[in-house]
């Protein structure tokens, strides 16, 4: 019986763009079925694989042809249609052609709306409701229809039962209300505004002023800060004679003026009613200040908090005092700034301190909502924070079935307020893109934070064939994969290796002359670039003969590091979350979750609509190498092996043991130059088949298959009782007081950049931080011709 593989989407919709029709699916599965499928057999296996009853939801399947034109997508109704979807699989469409599932809910045959019978109430509820009329509102009406709204909004507040109408009876009187009333039988009204966000945003009139009598807001605190944004709103000051429990007194600071207001706190509960309340400032405008002493940091760090939303920290204390001159016409400091830019960023992300007791639940969740995701926490016994990890199911089984066996690792200093260093080991997809494998937190890059973290690494990826890791030359680094994958391949980064070479010998230059030696594939190419090196300077030459070519030369290196030279795709992705190290643990946990979550759902999308067998950047690679080969001439040897003159070295190529003697074939395993130009003269060879199955479009859809939730929102987390009871403490190192560090520590031999002011010709700062006094001619006309 012959099997089919067919790819499936669902849990999304077909979107129309530019008269294109995409379908945009959550979730993703495979199946194998025969091809001798019917149409009815295909449904029952489809709403198996979906977990969804027939007889209560009808499924559509669909799936979108590859032509130049663009069509519809073809709806599976019958056998011959699933006959027809079945041979473009099997003639090699598959992956790239997934049957698409949609399904709604079976119409249910229910009463007309405008037929239903209305709800009725017994004689005695009638007879109520007929009879009782609020003392304060008067009966419905089409004149007070908006009042009695307004009501109904204000009731649901209370958590009293909503506003009933018979509408059978057609009797208008609204329906009786609970006892709950202040003591002049008046509902009390919860003020909303109090616990708004952003009380400065919101508009208070002076009607608004008015009505506050008899309001009632949930706490003292909540009535202090309506006041608070009210004062900084219309532009005067208070001061507070009496507060304590029951009572809250304010007055205006003019003596003189006849603005104040009381509220006291209602029996049996905390909620504070506003008594007396006059509203009209008689004092003088000379009594206006450029402060505002109700403009607290708390209340300015509110009306801003929009601006950490994510991970972003730009918005700095200058920005604030800047924008609340602007928006309120008042001058804060720049300490207050500072302190509401802290309250804002707490109140958006957590305190750093909480973070850490999140962390188990959170981790919980991580693993709840992505199967087969792997977390670790470390304590010490006193119950502090050591380490932690972190990998995704998705991710984990995309690398392990379809992405290139090298992982790039590197350590980058957290910038929060605890010390730390943040792990990460990534690799590069088929369209040369980075894959994130894996992200762990650890005290500092020494040896038992590194052990641990590559012994989670494995235990999480378990033995992959023919793994390698690449590395810059941390000590630290070594000694773990050595101890944990003593078997795997391992590689130094040559662009870490050449900065030790430019700081250790600064008299001479051959970075040149190293990048060739390194990235050479033949081996005689590179003995002739490490002559000239030697020649240079014997100093140089012996250094990196003791840094052994086996790690850093690509022409030694024992196994494949597919053409990846560098750790450069670790360092990007700290660069990535540069602004993330600065949130708590579990905030940056989620910034990863949510960056890994939207490079899956756009490389997906880029992968379904490649109409090409390899990845972009493989057709890129093979175009440029089939260009470079058209005057190659080809001399054949036998059936298999063959001569390509390239006027230099020539390559032996033997396509039966899929090598060419420029090793170039065999350690990147996609074809070289010589071997382009032997499928282009033989005919019978195809350059796609040559290809490593890292490479192909198939791949590259499965490696983004699958989806990556979000954790949600921390009142939605459902974890077991052990993993709350779990304690876990934040770590005894806090950074250092003062300004931290936001620039990267340079390494060994990097050349520093110093920046030219384009203002004043000085360096070390920028025309946007130049403090020189502004020349007269600038002033007038702008920078002149020699300043820019």
């Amino acid at each position: 019986m012959v099997l089919v593989r067919v790819p499936i989407l669902f849990n999304g919709e077909w979107i129309e763009q530019n008269d294109e029709y995409k379908f945009k699916g959550s979730k993703a599965k495979g199946i194998m079925i025969p091809r001798s499928t019917t149409y009815a057999e295909l449904v029952d296996k489809i709403a198996e694989v979906i977990d969804i009853d027939t007889s209560e939801f009808e499924i559509t399947m669909k799936f979108k042809l590859k032509t130049s034109d663009p069509m519809p997508p073809v709806t599976i109704q019958t056998n011959d249609d699933v006959e027809f979807f079945l041979e473009e699989v099997a003639s090699g469409m598959e992956f790239r052609n997934p049957l698409c599932i949609t399904f709604e809910r079976r119409s249910i045959s229910t009463v007309p709306v405008d037929r239903q019978p209305s709800p009725r109430l017994s004689w005695e509820e009638s007879h109520a409701f007929s009879s009782y009329v609020p003392p304060s509102f008067p009966i419905l009406s089409s004149n007070n229809f908006t009042e009695v709204n307004e009501f109904v909004t204000e009731v649901d507040c209370l958590d009293e039962p909503p506003l009933a109408v018979d509408l059978a009876l057609g009797d208008n009187t609204p329906a009786p209300i609970s006892s709950r009333t202040s003591n002049n039988g008046h509902v009390p009204r919860i003020n909303l505004l109090a616990s708004s966000s952003n009380l400065l945003a919101t508009e208070v009139s002076g009607d608004t002023d008015v009505s506050m009598v008899k309001e009632v807001f949930e706490s003292k605190e909540a009535l202090q800060e309506k006041l608070k944004a009210l004062a900084v709103k219309k532009r005067f000051q208070f001061k507070t004679p009496k507060s304590d429990k029951d009572l809250l007194v304010v007055v205006c600071m003019d003596d003189n003026c006849k603005w104040r207001l009381r509220a006291s706190r209602l029996k049996g509960c905390n909620m504070f009613e506003i008594r007396k309340y006059y509203n009209v400032h008689t004092c003088s405008l000379d009594s206006q200040e450029k402060d505002n002493r109700q403009a607290s940091s708390k209340l300015v760090g509110k009306n801003f908090r929009h601006k950490f939303d994510g991970a972003s920290s730009t918005y700095k204390p200058a920005d604030i005092m800047q924008d609340f001159q602007k928006e309120f016409g008042y001058e804060i400091s720049y300490h207050k700034a500072w302190r509401a830019r802290e309250f804002a960023m707490e109140m958006v992300r957590g305190s750093p301190a909480d973070s850490y007791h999140l962390l188990p639940s959170y981790m919980a969740m991580v693993e709840k909502k992505n199967p087969g995701s792997r977390t670790f926490i470390e304590k010490d016994s006193a119950n502090n924070f050591k380490y932690c990890f972190m990998a995704i199911g998705s991710s984990l089984r995309g690398f392990t079935s379809c992405i290139r066996p090298v992982i790039a690792v590197d350590g980058t200093f957290m910038r929060g307020k605890y010390k730390g260093t943040l792990f990460i080991a990534t690799s590069l997809d088929g369209n040369n893109q980075l894959y994130p494998v894996a992200f762990g937190v650890g005290d500092s890059e020494n040896d038992a934070s590194w052990e641990w973290f590559f012994m989670k690494l494995r235990e999480s990826i378990g033995d992959v064939p023919n793994l390698v890791f690449i590395s810059d030359r941390h000590g630290s680094i070594k000694k773990a994969i050595d101890k944990v994958f003593p078997t795997v391949g391992y590689g130094i980064c040559t662009h870490h290796l050449k900065r030790n070479v430019n700081a250790h010998f600064k008299e001479v230059d051959v970075g040149a002359l190293f990048e060739l030696a390194a990235k050479a594939y033949r081996p005689i190419k590179f003995t002739q670039y490490m002559n000239v090196i030697r020649s240079v300077s014997l100093n140089v030459h012996q250094y990196l003969t003791d840094a052994g070519y086996e790690k850093w030369a690509r022409s030694h290196f024992e196994g494949r590091r597919y053409g990846i030279m560098t750790t450069n795709i670790a360092e990007s992705m700290n660069s990535v979350l540069k602004e993330a190290r600065t949130l708590p643990i579990h905030k940056l946990m989620d910034c990863i979750i949510d960056k890994l979550q939207e490079w899956f759902a756009k490389r997906r999308d880029l992968a379904m609509d490649a109409c090409t067998l390899m990845t972009t950047w493989v057709e890129k690679q093979l175009k440029g190498k089939l260009d470079k080969s058209h005057t190659y001439p080809v001399i054949q040897i036998n059936f298999h092996e063959f001569i390509v003159k390239d006027g230099d070295l020539d390559g032996h190529v033997d396509m039966l043991q899929k090598t060419c003697s420029c090793n170039e074939f065999q350690i990147d395993q996609f074809p070289c130059e010589h071997v382009v130009a032997v499928c282009k003269h033989m005919r019978n060879y195809s350059v796609y088949d040559l290809c490593a199955h890292y490479y192909s479009v198939n791949a590259w859809v499965t490696a983004y298959a699958e989806s990556i939730y979000p954790v949600g929102p921390q009142e939605e987390w459902d974890v077991s009782e052990e993993v709350r009871a779990y304690v876990l403490s934040p770590p005894m190192k806090k950074r250092e007081v003062g300004r931290p560090r936001t620039t990267r520590i340079p390494s060994q031999g990097e050349d520093i950049v110093h920046r030219k002011c384009s203002r004043c010709g000085l360096r070390g700062h920028n025309r946007l931080t130049c403090t020189a006094a502004t020349p007269l001619s600038e002033q007038e006309h702008g920078p002149t011709a020699n300043q820019t």
